[in-house]
This record gives C-alpha cells, structure tokens and sequence, in this order.
C-alpha cells in the first residue's frame, strides 16, 4: 500500500550470505544496509547454531529491516511489497511467511531468479540507456530440475532486462564448476576465508586477487576453464581440477608457514586470475558480437574482481563500464526492491547512482553522545570543514594515519570516505606501517589510491570514472615511486574516482598536494580491523579508533585524538617495523602431475591404492571431497560406475559418492530416508541401473564372481532401486530344453546347445538353502577338506556321524554313497526336480531307494559333480566310458594357485569335470574347456549350468586340436596323467615316465597365447631337480617367467602305493602284483622322484625360481600374482629406488637349546604359498634391520641371498617406504655386510636358508584305474 504522500515502498532483502535489506522509492534507493553492520558478525550468514548450514531456517535480518524502515521514516504496513531472495533453493517465501505477522503476507513476492536481481542492481542505477548486463558469481538459483545459475548475460534496453544466455550446472557439481566457486577453491586453499563454525567458511576472494600477481604462468598444467568456440559455455573439469591441486599439493606442500606464502599456491592464484580473465573476455566478447553493444554492467560475486573488471574494459575496448558497488549477494536486497518496484509497481523511473552512501547519517545528538561515552580518553576538538580539510592534509603529509567517518556508510565491502581509514601513499612505507600498526593483514595486499576524475588519465591508464573503488587500472611507471604505498607489486592499483560532489575527498586530495606537493593522490582503506565488519556509528568509531594505533579519528566536524597518548612520527614508527615476508611463485622446474593424478584417480576408483605418496588418511579424504565430480572429467573419463553414470539418477534423488568411504543416496525431497552403501555396492546399483550388458559382465569378471552369485547381487540391486522407484535392468534366461532321458548318464548334455538352466538353478538353489557348503560338510564330519573323506570311514559318517536333516541327507546322498526314499528325495529337491534328476541319470535307483550317480563336490560358491571317488557298487558303478576324475587336492589346489588375472579368452585343457573352466569364469569373458573325455565333457555342461554359467564352451578333442590358431590370455592345465605302466589306462596314462602329455601342452602353449598370457599347470612333476632344463627344452627360445611350486618328493613306493591300493575287494597277492608294476615302471624309467607340483609360466621376463610351498587348501592365488609383480619390478625398476620391506605373512619364532647358547632361527607363516625355513642369525640380523630400516635394495652389496628371499617372497620390493624414515645408503650398506657369508645355497655348501618340503599330496586311486 501507499504512504499517506502517495509514495510506494518497496523492501528488499537478502537471505543468503550477507543478510541485508534495502527500500527503493520511484526507482531510487532510498536506503541499504548490510546486516553485518549492525550485529557486527563478519558476513552475518543468519543461521542458528543449532541449524548451521539448513538455508530453509535462515533468519531474517531483523535489524537491517528496521535501520531501512527508521531511515524512511514508516512502518512495516506502509511497505507495498517485500521481496527476498537466496542463492540455491530459493527458500525465501517460506521464510518470511513464518517471520511476519499474516496480514503482511500478501506483500510478499519472490523474485524468478538470484542472477536476475543482480541485473537488476547492474543496470536500473546504471545512468545507461543500453548496457550488455553480465552477471557471475559462485551460484545462483537452484531450480526445480536441479540446476544452478553459474553466469547469466543479459541485453537491457530502457526499462526492459533480456536474457541472452544463462548458463547452468547440476546443483550437486556447482561446488566445484561455477566460475565464482572454482576461484573460491582456489581461495580456501589460500588460507583466505572466514569461519563460521566448525564446517563453514566465508571465503575473501579479494585477497586472492592481491596474491596473483607475485605468482607466474605454468604451461605444464592445466587450463581449468575452457571456452567454447561462438559459445557462451565455458567448459569446467570439476574433477580433473581438484585431482591437479591435490597432486600439487602433494608434490609441493610442506605445511609449513601461511599457506599464502607457499610458491606453488602463488602461482594456483595467478593461474585462476589469468583464466578467470580470459572466460569473461570471451563471454562477453561473444555478447558484444550478437548485440552490437559496448556498454557493460556487471554484478555478482565475481564483479567484485576488479582486475578483471578492467581487464574487460581495456581488453574489449567498451566505452563505459558499470559495476554496482554491493556487486556480491549484499546488492541482492536492492536488485530485489528494483524488480518489485519495476514488474509489481509497474514503475519505469531509472534513477543514477551518483553514491554509495546508502545508510542514514547521523544526528549530532548522537555523536555528541558517543563523545561523551569516552571522554575519559579523547580530545575532542570542533574543526570548520576548512580546518578539517587542512588538518588531515597537515597530519598526512606527517605520514600520520587518520580515520575519517562522515555521514552515511557505503553500501558495499569498500569504504568510500564515509568509513575510510586515510593515509599519505607518497611514504614508501606507509603500507606496511599501516599494515603493522592498525590493519593487521596479509603483507603484500595493496590499499587503494584515490584520485580526482579530472586527474585520473595523467596518472592512471584509465579513461572512465571509477567512484566505487571496483577497477583495478595500471598506474603509469613514472608514478610508481611518488605514490609506492598504493602502488601493487604489478604496478596497478584499485583507483576511487571522486569528483566535487565527494567533497572531503576531493579537496582533501588538492590539499594534500599544497601541502607537501606530487600527486593528488591519498591512500584509503576500511575503518575496520581485520576479521570486523566496517564500523557503523560514532560510537563504533571512537572505539575502534581506541583499541588501534591510528593516530587521529575525523569524526565529522570533530577533530579526535587519544589523551595521554604520544603520536609518533613516520621515522619512529619505521623503526619499529619488522621485514615482511611477501609471497612468491614456484622458482624450480615446475612439473606436469598427470601421471599423479591418473593415481588417485585409480587409487579412488579402481583400487589401486598401493606405493602412493598418499596416507590412507589423505586418500579418504580426498574421495569423500572429490569423487562426485568423477563424471565431469576428461583426462579420466573411464568410470567403473558405467559411461551413462551420473550422481543425479533422478531429479531428487542423487548420489553422495565415496568410493573408499560410504557413499549416501540421497532423496531431496525428503521422502526416502537416506541410506549408505559400500563402493563395490554403488557400482552394482549404477550398473544395474543405467549399465551396458559389457559393463556388467567387467564388474562381475573384476570380482571374481560366478554368473550365479553376481546375478543374486543384481537381485538385490534391483530391490534397493526399487525402493527409490527406479527401474532396472531385467535378466531373463531362455527356457528349458525339452528333456528326453538317454541310455548314459548325462547323455542331453551331448549337445552343446541342450539347456537346463532353469530347472538346475531350482537344484543349486536346493543345495544352497540347505547349508551343502564345504565348511558345513566338513565341520559334520570333523575333517578339514573333503578330499580328507576315508572310503572306511564312510558308513561310519553316514550311520552315526550324521543327524537326520536335509543337509545330512544330501551328504549322504552325494558324498557318501547313501541312498534316499522317493518322499524324502521329493521333500529335499521337489518333485519336479527329482524327476528331472532322474530324466538325465544322477538320481538313479537302488532296489526300493534312490541314490546319486555322481559326487557332488563344493568349490567355493560353486557345485561340481563327477563321478564316484569310491567306487564300492560293483554293478552300479560300472560304466563304459573313461570316468570323471572327483575333485582331488591337484584340481582344488590348482584353482587356489592360479593368479586371476582378468582375461578376455581362457583356454582350459583336460577340463574334466570343468571344475578349472567354471571357476576361471569368474575372471575370463569366455572360457574354452577342452578333454578327449565325451563323458568329462557332459558333466562339464552340466556343472555350467548347474552353476549357472553361460560364458563357457565345453568342446571334445585332443588339447589344442579343436582351437585350431586361436590366442588365449590364459591356458589351464590338470592333465590327469602320471608316469604308467600300462597305456591302457586310457585317463592316466602319461607315458613311462609321465611328462608325454605334459610336454605336449607347454611346447605348443606359446602358439596359443597372447603377448603378454600365461600358463598355469598342476601335474605330476618327475625329477623336478630338472625341471629348469625341462621347461627350457619344452617352452624354446621365447621370453618367459617360469615359477615352479613343488611339495613333497615322492619315491617309488610313496608314488605307486595310491596308484595300487584297492580300498576293498583287493586280495593281498593282487596288491602286491599291482605294485610291482607300477616300482618297476618307476624305476626303470630313470625317475628318482615324482613331486606334485604347480608349473607356472608367463610370457613376460626371463627368470626360472622353483619354491617349496603348503599345497593349498586355501587361495594363494594374490601371493602368486604378488611374485610376478615382484619379479617384474626387479627387472623395470633401478634398484636404487626399490624399498625392501619383510612381508606381512613372515613370522619369526627363536629355539634356543637348554645345554647351549645355540639360537634357531625359524621363518614360518599361516599362508600356504610358504613352507618353512631354517635361516642363520646373519640373516636373521638382516632381515631386523630391514624390517626397521627399510632400505633401498641397492645398498645392498652381498644380493645373492636377498634375492633369494625376494623370489621366496620372504621379502618384498616396495616402491616407496612404509615407515617414513629415512635412512642413508651408505649406512645401509654398512649393515648389508652381515650378508658377505649368505651365499646361493646352489653356489655354496653353507646353506644359511633352508627350504623344508612339505608333506606329499597322493592324486588318486585304484577305483578309478580299474574302471
């Protein structure tokens, strides 16, 4: 509503950072005041301890509303309309409905954006009758789809304001991909920010911009804003950003001192100012071009940067420039009273801003008053205007330093005169005397000049009128050493213009020059101390002036001094002063930190977290801060989480993302309640959300997973998306063949393309509810394998061993050779799976029950059937095929040992009962198993679908026959042969010394194999002593990296005892007939031992090392795959740089004698890749000092024996220390002598490591021979 004059007021206010309020009257500001100055709290953000960082609960800035309301002399009902704004979700509206009384909610109104009410403050008190408006600043308006305001260009004609292009980012990125927020980042890490409790800070942009210029230009890093050819968009990495500053950080920062001052940070300051530069320059530049316009208005944030204000003015050649005074979110309360007044009012007045003294002046009343608070401790004298002028000139020309307060306060973070702080630049140190006796800031930021308009082109390079102290001009080099004080390191300085109407500061500027004659040129800086806001009221001003060193308080027409107070001259005050460091760029070689980056990229994402120059520590840290802007990036634009990943998955659902922390799903709107998840979760989430089928079937592989248990994850994805009502991706399996029973067992599965996959899993899935796990089964029967199974012991665990459950039944039925009833079969599987076992012959009967036909072994999460291990049924068992061997020690230990390396083709030979094929499915994108076996081939298929495997072809012939030229990454090996001495026995037969079929295999791997594969082979090793001349005649010239795993050497009889034995039906005479066979074979086949081992080769390198180990019950796979890596390393990297550490498996344990003072030295360790060694005490002392010390390999003089360990894996090669010590090389040398007595227990006789075998590993029996 209208005043009783008929005037209209309209209120704005500001609710982001920098609360403040002001009225506009008929297209004037009557009056603006920032909260700040009022409740004197820094920035006066407005939320409540209890809400710190909640925008919805900001208060409103009471007190600014009531200084506007008293200065315009009305009340809250004579205001016509009230309109707030905040940068994000604009909350406003809420707010001040809960703030104000009903009957002044129809009042309220909401501005349509953040960034339109900074065009309003830029152009409506321009003076301009055409201006391109360009609007920036760390974040406008969020809105509804989630997108935020970065940097808006406008084109203003009259009274009208039209967007040209507003250019937006997802909220949840704006953080670190606004132009206004990336130079904040830069900022914080500066050290240049004001806190506001324990997670929230103010940054001081301005500081940043002081700090540029002593930094310099580094083409080796790079450039973080990107323009857009003939576009306003400028391209932001968020994420390769913040990665280069954390390598930078890394590489350069010390910690020590003012992070300002630290070189590397200079030169972050410079590069961000000189990129900022550019992006504006192209932007508006571009405007320029589609409006034929050269008259700019600038507000935001970022207009406060006013280098870059003069850059645009200079660099484009405009003809004006405008830059509102409270450009930041300050002027958001004015631009919001301009938008009421224009679009609410209708109103089309445009009234100049002549001045920046928006508040209320005040009463001499008042001052008298805080005159008389202190009149204890001043001198008070009363000064015409023209003995005011003439004192201050007197005094400065002194080099004394004078506050000055005169009416109104300036609307905005510069003081314009009104609340100045005022000194004599001509005084080579008056800056940092200034700095050192009032201000106490940062050394090297420069304090303005002012300047009469007339006289600005005779000194500055300046043209325009400069009245808000918001350009930053080149002072002409002559001048520089008549005005050093407001001279910057660069040779400019942030000019205020003042003409006649600025009257004190006008002729205090002529005055100075009668007085001590130069320049018309005075220093000015705020009346404030650092961390404060700019004083208000006279009151404020005496006290300010009290608690400082400044020499003289103007305080309108009263000239102040302090009592009992001694001024000092500018010569005393030099003395005192102490040498300032000042900051300065990198003076080294700087360097290009891609490859650091690409680390922590693959440290966050793909796990790679090992030989870093980061803690752990330091690594959370920077993925809880850094990952979500993962999607913006470039240089690492491969993402684990999918190509089609974002962290928006909906409008109001995003994710919070932390690889190596907890990452968060985040409904915005409030509905869902939050819920974390694990990184390996997030990955399932996000493919299975938005994945390709290829993406899916990498993460499986990266895992390690069956097809089967990676399905039953993407189960559980699929609920968790469901529960924030997002689709999945659907995985639907082709039906069942029609099954049609055959004369063998198996016999469907003759054909490849036969398929049970549906009715199986409803078999596996049996088995899996019912507890048929390995660990189950063995903690049943008290054993520690199931290879472990004694067929004497077998109706022992079936008849009193075993309760009566389900599981015990299935162990039964499928370990022990038990038959069930019909009911019991169907009440454990179901009817029609029962039937179906019966279709294709593993449930077959027996008189009046049913028993199983196969073995049912588990391997993990996988089921593998294969034929009985006992066959004890002379009938039942008899079959006419060569059988499946049972999953002995060689296949379990063989698929513990083989590295998993992540492949694109396997090949598996002698697959047998697919056991190696199905489990290399878990890390190969296709497996080919391959056995001369037909029988071996069905149970393969079977056991694939069983299992739920759809990545592997089962094919039937002789090795590498069926491949023809096909390369693999990876071959497998179990040939089920051994040293014969019958060559009928068609599946075991090796040849009279065993290694026919096994030569076959490695002499034609190399043809088989890509550049870089592998070949991983468990046999029966005959005089393994020879094995490195074997393996050099079998594999041939080609490069290679040869690992042999042995156990135990077995002579004749341990070797044919198992081969003999018939576990029953066996008279002794038949016993002892098999028996000699077998020695005889044994012994006149020249073999001095067979020793069940592992042949491991990869085609990279060229070493042989031949180690005992545990035959693993356990994986030792990463050990094996640590063991290349090591080797590699030895032969890549200079020793030099290579750290020795002892592994973490090692342990140490002494034996002492009680007769003697002999010490035993024994190595020994739970992880079955070792055996256990004898060492002698030098070795012993070495390995002390290597596990304190950690030194480099090559200090080491005597190698032999440390090379020895290496390979043993007893010791590790590091590239960087665990410890961070330091330890000097020849000091490490000095003790490495303890190893001039370790020699190569191969090249010497004083063995001072010795290896224990362990206990041999028997792979199979007389049932399996006989059939």
């Amino acid at each position: 509503m209208a005043t009783s004059d008929g005037s209209i007021y309209h209120l704005g206010i500001n609710l982001g950072h920098d609360r403040s309020a002001a009225i506009v009257k008929n297209g004037n500001i009557e009056t603006a005041i920032q909260q700040e100055r009022l409740d004197r709290t820094k920035n006066s953000i407005g939320f409540l301890h209890q809400s710190l960082g909640d925008c919805r609960n900001i208060q409103i800035p009471h007190e600014a509303i009531q200084y506007c309301l008293r200065k315009c002399d009305i009340g809250m009902n004579e205001v016509s309309t009230i309109t707030a704004n905040m940068p994000g979700i604009d909350y406003s509206i809420d707010i001040l409905q809960r703030a104000f009384p009903k009957e002044v909610s129809a009042k309220i109104y909401g501005i349509p954006s953040h960034h339109l009410s900074h065009a309003y403050t830029a152009y409506w008190p321009s003076g301009f009758d055409e201006a391109i408006v360009l609007v920036a600043d760390a974040s406008g308006t969020t809105d509804r789809e989630r997108l935020t305001e970065s940097y808006s260009l406008y084109i203003a004609k009259g009274t009208e304001i039209k967007l040209l292009h507003s250019e937006k980012v997802k909220a949840y990125l704006a953080p670190l991909s606004t132009l206004g927020f990336v130079y904040e980042f830069i900022t914080k890490l500066a050290g240049f920010s004001t806190a506001i409790g324990k997670n929230l800070a103010i940054p001081e942009a301005g500081k940043l911009m002081g700090l540029a210029p002593y930094g310099t230009y580094c083409d080796k890093w790079h450039e973080w804003l990107q323009a857009k050819p003939d576009s306003y968009s400028i391209d932001i990495s968020a994420y390769d950003l913040f990665l280069e500053v954390e390598a930078l950080k890394k590489l350069y920062d010390d910690g020590k001192g003012k992070a300002y001052l630290r070189p590397y940070i200079v030169d972050l300051a410079y590069k961000i100012q000189s990129e900022l530069e550019e992006a504006l320059l192209h932007i508006v530049e571009l405007a320029i071009k589609q409006t034929n316009c050269r008259k700019l208005c600038c507000a935001g944030g970022v207009a406060l940067n006013s280098v870059a204000n003069y850059t645009l003015l200079t660099e484009l050649n405009l003809e004006d420039i405008f830059v509102f005074p409270a450009a930041g979110d300050a002027g958001i309360a004015v631009g919001n009273a301009f938008w009421a007044y224009h679009n609410i009012e209708k109103g089309n007045v445009r009234c100049k801003l002549e001045k920046a003294t928006l508040g209320r002046d005040y009463t001499e009343t008042e001052i008298e008053a805080a005159i008389h608070k202190f009149a204890n401790e001043i001198t008070v004298e009363k000064l015409s205007y023209p003995e005011m002028v003439s004192t201050c000139a007197v005094q400065m020309s002194k080099g004394n330093i004078i506050a000055r307060f005169e009416g109104g306060s300036e609307f905005g973070p510069r003081a314009l005169g009104h609340r100045s702080i005022i000194a004599d630049p001509t005084f080579k140190k008056m800056k940092d005397i200034l700095n050192y006796r009032v201000k106490f800031r940062e050394a090297f930021r420069p304090f303005a000049p002012v300047i009469p308009w007339e006289e600005i082109s005779t000194i500055f390079e300046q043209a325009v009128a400069s009245p808000f102290m918001l350009l930053v001009s080149n002072i002409k080099k002559e001048y520089h050493d008549q005005i050093p004080s407001v001279t910057h390191h660069d040779g400019t300085g942030r000019v205020q213009t003042v003409t006649k109407e600025n009257t004190f500061f006008y002729d205090l500027c002529h005055k100075m020059v009668k007085e001590r004659g130069g320049c018309p040129v005075i220093l000015n800086t705020s009346f404030n101390i650092a961390g404060q806001p700019i004083i208000e009221t006279p009151e404020e001003a005496i006290s300010t002036f009290l608690s400082t060193d400044i020499d003289f308080l103007s305080l309108e027409g009263y000239w102040i001094r302090k009592k009992n107070s001694l001024v000092l001259s500018y010569e005393e005050h030099l003395a005192q002063l102490q040498e300032s460091d000042y900051p300065h760029g990198l003076t080294e070689e700087r360097i290009d930190v891609t490859h650091l980056m690409n680390q922590l990229d693959e440290a966050i994402f793909f796990g790679k977290t090992e030989n870093l120059m980061w803690t752990r520590n330091e690594l959370e840290r920077i993925s809880s801060q850094g990952a979500i802007y993962k999607e913006t990036s470039v240089f690492f634009a491969k993402s684990p989480l999918g190509k089609h990943f974002s962290a928006q998955l909906e409008k109001d659902l995003l994710l919070l993302l932390d690889p190596l922390g907890m990452s968060e799903i985040k409904d915005l709107s409030g509905l869902i309640p939050a819920k974390f998840f694990t990184y390996e979760e997030v990955r399932l989430l996000m493919l299975c959300y938005k994945g390709t089928d290829d993406e899916l079937e990498e993460l499986r592989l990266e895992l390690n997973l069956s097809e089967k248990v990676f399905r039953e994850k993407l189960e559980w994805a699929a609920k968790q998306l469901k529960r924030y009502n997002l689709t999945d991706k659907t995985f639907r399996r082709k039906s069942d063949s029609i099954n049609v029973p055959t004369d063998i067992t198996l016999g469907q599965f003759g054909n490849e393309a036969f398929s049970l996959y549906n009715t199986l899993k409803q078999f596996s899935d049996s088995l899996t509810i019912h507890g048929y796990s390995e660990s189950n089964i063995c903690k049943l029967l008290a054993i520690e394998t199931l290879q472990s199974i004694e067929p004497t012991y077998i109706h022992y665990y079936s008849n009193h061993k075993l309760g009566a459950g389900k599981l015990e039944d299935l162990i039964r039925l499928f370990l022990l050779r038990h038959s069930l009833s019909k009911e019991r079969m169907i009440d454990i599987l179901g009817d029609y799976c029962f039937q179906t076992l019966c279709t294709i012959g593993i449930i077959i009967p027996r008189e009046e029950l049913f028993a199983s036909r196969v073995d049912i072994y588990c391997i993990h999460e996988f089921f593998i059937a294969t034929d009985h291990r006992y066959m004890i049924y002379e009938e039942e068992d008899h079959i006419e095929e060569s059988p499946v061997m049972y999953i002995g020690m060689d296949s379990l230990g063989l698929v513990h040992t083989v590295p998993k390396y992540l492949s694109e083709n396997i090949l598996d030979l002698c697959t047998g009962s697919g056991i190696q094929a199905i489990t290399a499915s878990c890390y190969g994108k296709k497996v080919i198993g391959i056995d001369i076996n037909p029988r071996a081939i069905r149970f393969a298929r079977f056991n694939a679908q069983l299992n739920g495997v759809s990545n592997v072809r089962f094919v039937e012939g002789n090795l590498y026959t069926p491949i023809g030229n096909e390369k693999f990454d990876t071959i497998l090996a179990n040939p089920p042969f051994v040293p014969s001495p019958n060559s009928n026995l068609n599946f075991r037969d090796g040849g009279n010394n065993g290694e026919k079929i096994l030569e076959a295999i490695i002499t034609n791997a190399d043809l088989h194999l890509n550049n870089t594969g592998s070949l991983f082979i468990v046999s029966d090793l005959v005089n393994v002593h020879q094995y490195e001349e074997k393996l050099n005649k079998w594999w041939g010239t080609a490069k290679a990296d040869k690992l042999i795993l042995t156990t135990a050497d077995r002579n004749d009889i341990l070797f044919s005892v198992p081969h003999c034995h018939y576990p029953f039906k066996q008279t002794f005479e038949q016993y002892n007939d098999e028996l000699d066979m077998w020695i005889q074979n044994f012994n006149s086949s020249g073999i001095s031992s067979v020793n069940f081992g592992y042949i491991l080769i990869k085609k990279e390198g060229n070493s042989f090392y031949s180690k005992s180990i545990y035959n693993p019950t356990q994986a030792i796979n990463k050990k094996v795959k640590e063991y290349f890596e090591q080797i590699d390393r030895l032969n890549s990297v200079e020793w030099d740089k290579l750290y020795l550490q002892l592994s973490d498996d090692i342990n140490i344990k002494i034996d002492y004698s009680f007769n003697s003072n002999n010490k035993k030295f024994f190595l020994y360790s739970k992880n079955q890749f070792y055996s256990e060694y004898l060492i002698d005490e030098d070795v012993y002392k070495v390995l002390e000092m290597i596990v304190e010390e950690e030194p480099v390999l090559a200090a080491l003089a005597y190698k032999d024996c440390v090379i020895d360990l290496i390979y043993k894996g007893i010791i590790k090669v590091k590239l960087q220390k665990r410890q961070q010590k330091y330890i000097d090389f020849y000091k490490s040398k000095e003790i490495a002598a303890t190893l001039s007595n370790c020699a190569n227990p191969e090249k010497d006789e004083s063995i001072q490591i010795i290896e224990f075998q362990t206990k041999t590993t028997p792979t199979c029996l007389t049932s399996y021979i006989k059939q």
